[in-house]
């Protein structure tokens, strides 16, 4: 629980902290808003999935679902490796470790 809650509470602080370079760079504020929004709410989810809650998993889930289809969208439009592709992997990366933690812990019940 504590490792799965730990990935998603470093990937929440990389989306937040793209997002506020994306507002510092290209005056961006849609980066800001939805970065931080994002970001905020992974956040959130990765304290609720330290405390066990099934529920935030799921919430973790979508959350980086619609993510790594944004960065995945995005990189394929742009071919540049930073910002899109590099969170596009990483992305994938915590999709696929909230959802095997989802399947443990649906078994265990």
């Amino acid at each position: 629980m504590k490792v799965t809650a730990t990935i998603v509470f470093v990937y929440g602080i990389l989306i937040t902290i793209g997002g506020i370079i994306g507002f510092l760079k290209g005056n961006s504020q849609p980066s800001l808003i939805f970065g931080g929004g994002f970001g905020v709410a992974l956040l959130i989810s990765a304290f609720f999935i330290s405390k066990g809650k099934i529920a935030a998993q799921y919430i973790a889930l979508v959350l980086t679902f619609l993510l790594d289809g944004f960065f995945t969208h995005r990189f394929a439009k742009t071919l540049h490796f930073l910002p899109a592709g590099f969170l596009s992997l990483a992305s994938l990366a915590v999709l696929i470790v909230v959802a095997l933690k989802i399947r443990r812990t649906l078994k265990l019940q």
